[in-house]
This record gives structure tokens, sequence and C-alpha cells, in this order.
């Protein structure tokens, strides 16, 4: 196990401050080396930790924490916070089981002002607390620290309209790992900006607007004048802080994001400057790991991986995920199809959709982390004659509700939803678990809502889609595919009605209970059925493989429930308001008395774990499953 010296002889966050400039860089570096290290072996965020080490040292070293709060957006920087607070000790166990998670939580330390795990909210979280702070006499610093990326996004454009009005001491640290350094025009540009940030500087010009704001009449309007002159003039010089300049914001930067000292001179100047302001920092994603720096999007969230190499876990042919099948298929359909465009928020490697991006270009649209205006967009594409298939993680899925129902559905529009990682999702934790996409989609108008529970289930409901003339939804989780046909599909898919449940061809026709089981849960069910009916048990199961949420096969489950009189429903989603609910609901007003119960995850809260673990925490695995038939059958 390695050393980290300078590290471990810290007692607190004051601790930096006393540190000399040499051993804050030797510090970044055995930062740098734990969290390599560490996520080498759990998986997580790994480039944009890196990118953020000293940026996160030189906030500490110069604010009053947790006096001063700080929200970072989305939140998957926050390890180098983590470590500096108070878990470093416990760090190592970040994204396990019962461990530190990957993103900030109120629950978890006073140094974590606001749970983030979403993009683009930071600002709003931010200005939120501030104005908190001003209303119960709070002078304390707050600070929302948030990536070009996550800028992006239409909350974070809200909030920055609101915020650079709102007269609130508030710090914007933008992040901008995406852009070099632009290069000062010449030596009065640097020397102007060493200028704006002296201390001497900054009282000065606070003593002169308090001296002309106390002038009747005309000290308040000459002090916006002299602001709107200072504007103009910066801009000829730089034009990247003007538009922040022209809301409201008192704009520096660009400065360098890993010269610490650089970072700390402007971050203790900035204390001093009375409303909002905004930072621009440039940092390198994937900072001082060669292989991250490289390939930045293939490190941004990894499983565990070889240090030495930075070689990243690959799947075989005959062993793809959900998402490389996606891509592939798609990729296929579109070369016979120059109708079919693919459309992402930002999400493409994570997707599958990059081999369609490189094959055409033209027909991939990555709109960045804006969910509701590329379902919006989508809705316009379908509306003038294209097939978008629109690849979308199902909990960002979650920011764009309106958009499908008021867009899509209620227009009819034949917008295909791919909607990767939904179910239970491991390591991230509860904000990113793909949960509510079924209790949102089903009860709306128009909407096709499929869950396939292999590869050859899939390519059935893309191929189905592509010919639907109105929108549909595909969700699977983020697992393997599997090469197991659970649904009979015929070669030519001619013909083919989705909606029809089926009987596996395995399980014979049942006397004692009815199976439904929605999507990959199948596969699980399949064998607690198996293990439940073996030998000389005599019970008898009809499993059904349910591909089609919505419009439901309800003819084909209710000729084996009379048959049964016992029904059981099995789903990777939110159990109330989910599948089961919505069916059992229908199907208890059909026949009155019937013994039934549905299963899926019900407590949706502190998901933290692998895949496999949160599905037997859920009792979604075969034990449970088994244990879950075996009441029923029993009468329990």
């Amino acid at each position: 196990m390695k050393e980290y010296p300078v590290l471990h002889s810290l007692k607190g966050t004051a601790d930096l401050q006393a540190l000399t400039a040499e051993q804050k860089a030797g510090l970044a570096e055995e930062i740098r080396s734990l969290i390599i290290e560490t996520v080498s072996k759990n998986g997580g965020h790994l480039a944009p930790n890196l990118g953020v080490i000293e940026l996160t040292i030189a906030l500490l070293s110069t604010g009053r924490y947790p006096q001063d709060s700080i929200v970072v957006d989305v939140g998957h920087q926050s390890y180098a916070w983590k470590i500096l607070t108070d878990r470093r000790d416990s760090f190592r166990t970040i994204r396990l089981k019962d461990g530190l998670s990957g993103f900030p939580k109120r629950k978890e330390s006073v140094y974590d002002a606001f749970n983030t795990g979403h993009s683009s909210t930071s600002i709003s979280a931010a200005l939120g607390l501030a104005r908190a702070k001003r209303a119960k006499g709070n002078l304390s610093k707050t600070i929302a620290l948030i990536g070009d990326g996550a800028l992006g996004g239409g909350m974070a454009f809200e909030a920055l309209s609101d915020a650079g009005q709102s007269g609130e001491n508030l710090l914007i640290v933008l992040n901008d790992n995406h852009m070099c350094i632009d290069e000062a025009v010449g030596g009065m540009a640097r020397h102007l900006e060493s200028l704006r940030t002296s201390l001497r500087y900054i009282r000065l010009k606070t003593a002169w607007e308090t001296r002309l704001s106390r002038i009747p009449l005309i000290g308040r309007p000459l002090i916006r004048m002299i602001a709107r002159t200072k504007r103009r003039w910066r801009s000829w010089g730089r034009e990247s802080g003007v538009l922040f300049e022209q809301l409201g914001f008192r704009y520096y930067g660009p400065v360098d994001g890993h010269n610490i000292a650089e970072l700390e001179r402007h971050l203790r100047a900035l204390r001093l400057v009375r409303g909002p302001v905004l930072l621009h920092v440039v940092t390198v994603k994937g900072k001082g790991y060669c292989y991250a720096e490289d390939e930045p999007e293939n490190f941004h969230g990894v499983e565990p991986f070889d240090t030495s190499n930075g070689r990243l876990p690959e799947n075989g042919d005959l062993d793809k995920t959900f998402s490389q099948c996606f891509g592939e298929i798609l990729l296929e359909l579109a070369r016979d199809d120059g109708e079919i465009v693919a459309v992402t928020a930002a999400m493409a490697q994570g997707t599958g959709l990059i081999p369609f991006s490189h094959a055409f270009p033209e027909r991939f649209f990555d709109v960045g982390i804006a969910e509701q205006h590329a379902l919006t967009m989508a809705a316009g594409m379908a509306a003038g004659g294209l097939r978008p298939f629109v690849a979308i993680y199902s909990t960002f899925l979650q920011r764009a509700v309106d958009q499908l129902i008021h867009d899509i559905c209620l227009q009819n529009l034949p917008v295909v939803l791919a909607v990767d990682r939904a179910g239970l999702v491991g390591g991230d934790g509860e904000t990113h678990q793909g949960l509510y996409d079924l209790s949102m989609a089903l009860p709306l108008p128009n909407l096709t809502v499929l869950a396939p529970a292999s590869n050859s289930d899939l390519r059935a409901a893309l191929v189905c889609a592509r010919r639907q003339d109105g929108p549909v939804l595909i969700r699977y989780p983020h697992d393997l595919a599997g090469n197991r046909d659970y649904y009979k599909v015929p070669g030519n898919l001619d013909g083919l009605k989705l909606s029809d449940l089926q009987a596996l061809r395995r399980v014979t026709q049942g006397s004692d209970l009815t199976v439904v089981a929605l999507g990959t849960t199948v596969r699980e069910a399949e064998q607690a059925v198996l293990n439940l009916t073996a030998g000389d048990s005599g019970y008898s199961i009809e499993l059904f493989s349910c591909l089609c949420a919505s419009p439901f096969d309800y003819e084909s489950m209710l000729e084996s429930i009379h048959r049964t009189g016992r029904l059981l429903l099995l789903e990777e989603g939110i159990e109330d308001g989910g599948f089961g609910s919505h069916v059992a609901a229908k199907v208890s007003c059909e026949i009155p008395g019937l013994v039934i119960n549905y299963a899926g995850v019900s407590i949706p809260t502190s998901l933290q774990s692998t895949r496999s673990d949160l599905m037997a925490q859920a009792l979604l695995d075969v034990k449970g499953i088994e244990e879950r038939m075996r009441r029923l059958l029993e009468g329990r």
C-alpha cells in the first residue's frame, strides 16, 4: 500500500493554509495517486476527479469551511473534496456497499452543503443557500462549482439569469476542462487582470462605491454608469467574459486550474468582492494520468482497470451489453433507412452511439446536457418526416417528462426513446437509479412501452419501433444482453405482435400460479420457477415473458389466471405506481378475490452496491423471487 505523508499529516482543512507551495504540489500528487489506486479497484469517475485536485486544494485553503458553502455540480468530481474534508480514512470504501457515496451527501458530512448527482443544478442551489444565509444574517461565502458541459444545461442558464441580478454574495467557479487557456491579448490585458484581482484594487473599489452610493440622487446611477463603461472597455480586449458581465456578474479569468498559487491569489481576492462573481478556471480532464488525459471520455466513469497500462475491461463478441447491442442494431437499420437519425444528450459513449456517430456524422446529433431540448428537437424532426431514435439514461429522462408528454405523446409523433440504465444501477447510488420511467410512461397517451430481455428481444423492439406511426419507449438495464430467446421472435419479424405475452418453452402450462415477468426479470423468474417445480414438488406454474408493458396483453393473462387463481407480476422499477400496480389495479376489478402480488423496488433510496447486490436487496434475484412465489402458493 502506498504512503501519503503530506496527506496523512493533515488534521483538518485549516492545516492546508500552513503548507508551503511545494507541499501543496506534493499533496496534489498524493491525492491523484490515491484516487487512481482506489478507482482502479472500485470503479468510479476518474478523469473528472483528476482534473480538479489543485482547484479543490485552493478552495479549501482560502475558505472557511464548513461555514462557507460549496455546491459541486453533478458531484462526480468531489473525490478530492471528500479526501481533504473528513473522509480521508474511509475513502477506499467509495461506491461500495455501506461505503462513501461517489457524490456529495449532506448526511455523510457537514462539508457537503447540498446533494448533487444530476447536471446543471449547482447555481440554483447555491443561490438558494446564499439567499437563506442573507435572510439569517450569515455573511459566509457561497460557491457553485460547475463544469463547462453542465453550464450548457437550460437550468444553469435560468439560474445565471436570476443570480446575476440578485446582488447575493455568490461565487461561481466555472471549471472549463474542454478548451485551452486563451492567450491574453498583449501585456496590457495581463496587467489589467492582475490589477483587477489585487487586494489593494478591490479594497479601493469597494470604498469608492460606498462613498458614491451615499451621494443623493446621482450616486447609484453614477456607479452603474461606471460599471457599464468598464464592461465595454474589458470586452474590447477579451470576449470570453462578455456574456457573464451582461448578465450582471463580475468576470475574472481564465485562470490556470492547476496552478495552486494563482488560484489561491484569485480566490482570496474575490472573497472581498461584493455581489455575484464568476471565476473562469481552465483544467485538464484526467490530469496527471496519461491514459485518462488521452482518452477522457473513456475514463470519465470506469469499471475497475489495470493502473499500469490503463486497460479497461472489455466484453467478448458473445457478451455484449444492451447499450452495445443497441448501437450495433441501430447502425444496421440506419444503413438501409436514410430517415433514421440518432440523438443523445452528452451520452454518446454510454449509450453505444459512437459507431453511429462515425458512420453517419450528418445524422448524429449530440445536443449536450439538454434533455428537454433533445426530446422536443426529436419531436420536430419526427414532425418533419425523420425517424429520430433518442438514446437517454432513465434517470435523465426524468428531466424531460413535460416534453415527452406535451411534445411527443400528445402529438403522437414517431419518436423512439432508447432508455438505457433502466432499473437498478450499481455504484452511483440513488440519484442514478432508473426506477421511475415505467411509472411515468405507462399512463401516457399513444406511447408503446417495451422492455426487452435479451439481444434478440431488443432487435425485434427496435425494428417494430421503426414501423410504428407513434412514439415508442424501449427500456433496458445496464447489463449484459445475452442471447437467450425469452421471446419467440420470427426470423424476418413480419407480422410480429410484440404485445402478446409468451409462455416460456421450458415451462409447462400451470394450474397453481401465473407469473408475468417484465423485461429482464424473466431471467431470474425462469430459474425460480424451475427450482420450485423440480422433482415432486407438485407445483404447477405458468410463466409469461412480457416484452410489451403498454399496450398490455390482458387476454392471455386472464385466461391463465382463471385456471390458477393466483398472480405474481415482476418488474425492475419502482413498485408504487409501476407496471405491477398498474396491471394489478385493472385485473383486480375483473376478478374480485384474486390472490395477487406485484414485486419491484420498494425502497428507492440508499441504493449503492453492485447491480447483483441491489437485485438481492430488492428480492428480485432468484432466491427472492422464489420466496415470493412460495408465499403465494402457500397462501401467505
